[in-house]
């Protein structure tokens, strides 16, 4: 089940930082490990408000203020529109259909961590004394140089490949001269 979208205020809040908000309503702020001190641009208290990354709050009014209840208030609009030019500000562009359509229909990721293992299961099953052989140099080199290409696989493809060529490479190390 698609869950609705979040609501523009919503992103606004998670997606503008709350100093930046605050560089548009005028106030400086400064850096500090806790939250800056600052004043507030909507009761005018000086030091009164308490600046963190997401939110301030008013000690003067005892209030918490989102980056879209700022905004708006200094702005002189309302909280929707406030949000939407928030995010025009920065940049925002939201997800469309489309890229979602797009994303849906691409290949899964592959899984490399289980070809790993599906090549870890083969040679223990498949190669003689393998709890021990695994340690000659000869044998630990190539299978550390076999996991060493599991990024460059890509498409389903490339996994049958690179399996089938890692089982081929493995039996050839590990058979008797």
């Amino acid at each position: 089940m698609l869950r609705p979208p979040p609501s523009v205020i919503a992103q606004a809040n998670l997606r503008v930082p709350f100093d930046t908000a605050m560089g548009w309503a005028a106030a400086a702020v400064g850096e500090r490990v806790r939250g800056v001190k600052a004043g507030c641009p909507l009761c005018g208290s000086q030091g009164g408000l308490r600046v963190y990354p997401d939110h301030g709050y008013c000690f003067s009014e005892n209030r918490r203020i989102s980056v879209v209840t700022l905004l708006s208030e200094v702005w002189e609009m309302e909280r929707e529109d406030a949000a939407r030019r928030a995010l025009d500000k920065i940049g925002y562009v939201p997800v469309s259909l489309a890229h979602q359509w797009e994303h849906a229909q691409r290949d899964p990721e592959v899984a490399r961590n289980d070809l790993a293992q599906a090549l870890a299961i083969w040679c223990e099953s498949a190669i003689p004394d393998w709890k021990t052989r695994q340690y000659q140099p000869a044998v630990s080199q190539l299978l550390a140089r076999c996991l060493g290409l599991l990024p460059r696989v890509q498409t389903a493809a490339d996994c049958e490949q690179w399996l089938s060529r890692c089982k081929a490479a493995m039996l050839r190390v590990c058979s008797p001269a």
